[in-house]
C-alpha cells in the first residue's frame, strides 16, 4: 500500500475515533461509591442549562483514593425530570477536562487535594473532611479577585461554535462570607 493512502486511512481512523460518539464505559451513567462527593464544584454555560460536575472519590476516612480522585461528567437537567448524569466523551475533555491533579497531606479529619483545569489555569485546593453523621464533605478553594475563596461554581458565556466571550468564577469570600466573583475576558 503505497504511503500516501496509508497516512490517508490513518487520517481517517484517527478522526473516526475522535469524532465518534463516546463508548458506553466513557458516556454512561456516572456511578457514585458510598463515601464519593457527587460535586465539589460545577461549570454552568450559555447555551443549555445542563452543567459540568467535579466528582471526588474518597475511601471511608474521606481521603482521595488515589492521584487521580477527581472526575468531571455531566449532569443534564434538559429533559427532566429525572436529571441525570453521563461521562465525557474525547472531545469533552478539551474544554473542561483537567490539566494536573495530586494528593495533599493528610489532615486530622480528611486530606487535602490540588488540581488545575485545562482551560481555567488557577491552581484548585480542595479540603476533604469526615463529619460526624460519617458523611464526606468536601470544599473547593481557589484565589477570585485576589482573595482566596470557596469556589462554588465557573459560568462560560459562550460566543459562537467553540469560541468564549468571557468566564465567571463565582465564590464565597472566606474571611467575610460575602459572593465574589471575578470576570476573565478571553
Amino acid at each position: 500500500m503505497p504511503w500516501s493512502t496509508r497516512r490517508a486511512a490513518l487520517g481517517a481512523l484517527l478522526a473516526g475515533a475522535i469524532l465518534a460518539p463516546a463508548s458506553p464505559a466513557q458516556a454512561g451513567e456516572i456511578s457514585f461509591g458510598p463515601h464519593d462527593v457527587q460535586t465539589t464544584f460545577f461549570i454552568n454555560k450559555s447555551d443549555d442549562t445542563n452543567r459540568v460536575d467535579y466528582g471526588m472519590r474518597l475511601d471511608a476516612t474521606c481521603t482521595p483514593v488515589d492521584d487521580e480522585a477527581i472526575f468531571g461528567y455531566w449532569r443534564i437537567f434538559e429533559k427532566s425530570p429525572p436529571v441525570r448524569t453521563q461521562g465525557w466523551s474525547l472531545i469533552d475533555r478539551i474544554p473542561y477536562g483537567i490539566a494536573e491533579q495530586r494528593r495533599l497531606p493528610r489532615t486530622p479529619n480528611g486530606a487535602e487535594y490540588m488540581l488545575t483545569l485545562k482551560q481555567l489555569t488557577r491552581p484548585i485546593v480542595i479540603t476533604t473532611k469526615l463529619e460526624a453523621d460519617g458523611r464526606c464533605t468536601a470544599t473547593a478553594r481557589t484565589r477570585i479577585n485576589g482573595s482566596t475563596a470557596q469556589l462554588l461554581s465557573v459560568y462560560v458565556k459562550l460566543a459562537g461554535f467553540a469560541m468564549v466571550d468571557y468566564i465567571d468564577v463565582l465564590g464565597r469570600n472566606l474571611r467575610t462570607g460575602a459572593a465574589i466573583t471575578e470576570r476573565i475576558k478571553k
